[in-house]
């Protein structure tokens, strides 16, 4: 029981003396306005943040400060303090003093969430709070050792309350400290892509044996170990696991050994995505301009991702793919690339319709899930992908369940081969097109669009994004008709700078398969396709169509992103 708490039953109990004016016996309890909401503020800049809307204003109460949840009123003026979330918001600078002081005796944290991921936090992080259930600090710019955690004060936390940890995506180095085999209990650790090293027996007896149900369980599917990309070494010891029933485990990218048959097939059972076997213990080349183009796993043929890595060493991915009743799915996103990994976390998905573009309904852009990409050999990519569903992708037609944000991510792995790459990525490859490979777009169509792939035999290859048309899906399912993703595909010779599609396809999945099935796939021609290109910055699109349902179109067009290429004497 924290300080916040053990005040307030404090408070409680004097209530009971109703001679004696309660505020005369007691002060009434810290609150996170004088304590620890300024000093975050002061700590982080938060002068500079993408949103501080009410942030140390004396006439905004602190409960409605942009980020801050609170709960209850349990005493006139006096808030529960629920969470706080400042996730994505801008925060730079380093914790500070003041601010590791608060965390490590609890004072006026948030109850349930403290999340301060995807900022640009530094310095070291030598304390955690010792009070929220969910601690999210993950894509941050930490370094040094992992916190230790400190003793606890028997009178006023009796154990640590502490459920959930992400510390994933810093710098933190060093070995997980011994401590945290005895005086952590948690239902999901996550210290993924950070530059840990040694064992990570600690880690697992971090995790609560008794897999208990609190409020936080609700975000994960249970205990969950979440190692990758780190240093650890060593043979994992099958007595570690007894009695901690993990459902979730993610050990890709370390060196560690299972050498236990029985314990390998366990956790293989368990491991995010599938058999850790695809990535345990297994090197890894850097990334170049040469992965540039179009990617595809064999057991899954019909569907895939056209990667670019830009000029300014960015890469962007395009993922299309098939989910049921005939329908498409397509997510794109920019993402970061650091040596041999390419991450996109989001990957974002759009509604809209044929040859308008985004559309006016409520959530036009959604998260789709993430990313990961590896490359394990000149033409392999080891491809993690986090997808995350809707009720609407699962429902029927003429089922009106539909259901935003989506459902949890459901994780795969695989390994993908590289169909085609891009001419001009490396000086025996050069093609006179080449400068028209990239993304293209009309602005007055925002949402959707083209990416063109000059390849290494000088053919163009085309994937149209886009949506169905409007009044072709039944009008129950949608506000508005036409906001089925669809994505397109052909590949065609230039004349001049034009580049002829004939036919152009829109694969099909005619299953019926839920979800995500590639079994049935149909390559349906639907019309051809012309690209016209005036110059490196411009051109034009004539679509003549051949299906009822898509009308025919013509539009502008000009550059939206341009790969990395080689320059060669």
């Amino acid at each position: 029981m924290g300080i916040f708490r053990s005040t307030r039953l404090t408070l409680a109990a004097l209530a009971l003396l109703p001679s004696i004016p309660l505020m005369a016996l007691s002060p009434p309890p810290p609150q996170p306005d004088d304590f620890l909401l300024p000093a975050l503020y002061e700590a982080l800049d938060g002068d500079n943040w993408i949103n501080n809307d009410g942030w140390l204003d004396p006439d905004v109460h602190w409960c409605d400060w942009y980020g801050v949840t609170c709960g209850e009123e349990y005493w006139p003026g006096l808030f529960e303090f629920d969470s706080l979330n400042l996730s994505g918001n801008g925060l730079t600078g380093e914790f500070g003093t003041q601010v590791l002081d608060y965390f490590e005796r609890g004072v006026t944290l948030p109850d349930f969430v403290l999340d301060l991921s995807d900022n640009a936090i530094s310095g070291p992080l030598s304390a955690l709070p010792v009070y929220p259930r969910v601690v999210l600090m993950n894509d941050n710019q930490f370094d040094g050792n992992l916190p230790v955690p400190a003793p606890l004060d028997a009178h006023l936390f009796p154990v640590w309350r502490l459920e959930v940890l992400d510390l994933s995506g810093n710098g933190f180095s060093g070995t997980i400290p011994a401590l945290w085999a005895d005086r952590l209990r948690l239902l999901f650790l996550n210290l993924n892509d950070n530059r840990l090293e040694g064992s990570i027996e600690a880690a697992v007896h971090a995790l609560d044996p008794d897999l208990p149900a609190p409020s936080a369980a609700a975000f994960f599917t249970g205990l969950g170990l979440w190692l990758a990309d780190n240093d650890f070494s060593g043979e994992l010891d099958p007595a570690w696991f007894e009695d901690r029933e993990v459902t979730s485990f993610n050990l890709c990218w370390t060196e560690l050994q299972i050498d236990d048959p029985q314990l390998g097939e366990w956790i293989a059972e368990r491991h995010w995505g599938g058999d850790p076997a695809q990535c345990l213990n297994q090197a890894r080349l850097p990334l170049d301009p040469s992965v540039s183009g179009s990617w595809f796993d064999p057991r899954r043929s019909g569907e895939g991702f056209s990667l670019m890595l830009l000029e300014d060493g960015t890469p962007l991915v395009y993922w299309f793919s098939h989910i049921s009743n005939n329908r498409q799915l397509w997510l794109f996103n920019s993402g970061g690339a650091t040596g041999t990994t390419a991450r996109f976390q989001p990957l974002l998905r759009t509604r809209g319709e044929f040859d308008l573009g985004l559309s006016d309904l409520e959530f036009p852009l959604v998260r789709g899930g993430a990313l990961r990409l590896d490359r394990t050999g000149p033409s392999l990519l080891h491809a993690e992908f986090s997808l995350a569903y809707t009720g609407y992708d699962i429902a029927q037609p003429g089922d009106i369940q539909i259901t935003w944000p989506p459902q949890p991510d459901i994780g795969r792995r695989s390994d993908h081969i590289q169909l085609s790459r891009l001419a001009g990525t490396n000086c025996e490859n050069q093609q006179a097109h080449q400068w028209i490979s990239g993304a293209w777009f009309d602005p007055e169509r925002s949402g959707e669009g083209f990416v063109v792939e000059v390849i290494e035999d000088g053919r163009g290859v085309v994937y149209w994004f886009t949506y169905t048309p409007p009044g072709t899906n039944d009008e129950r399912l949608l506000e508005r008709a036409g906001d089925w993703q669809v994505w397109m595909t052909g590949d065609g010779q230039f004349d001049g700078n034009t580049l002829t599609i004939d036919p152009l396809y829109r694969p099909q999945d005619t299953g019926f398969l839920m979800p995500g099935g590639t079994e049935f796939i149909d390559n349906l021609p639907i019309g051809t396709l012309q690209m016209i290109f005036q110059d490196d910055q411009s051109g034009s699109i004539q679509f003549t169509s051949s299906d009822p349902d898509f009308p025919s179109t013509s539009y502008p067009i000009e550059r939206l992103a341009r790969p990395m290429l080689v320059d060669c004497d």
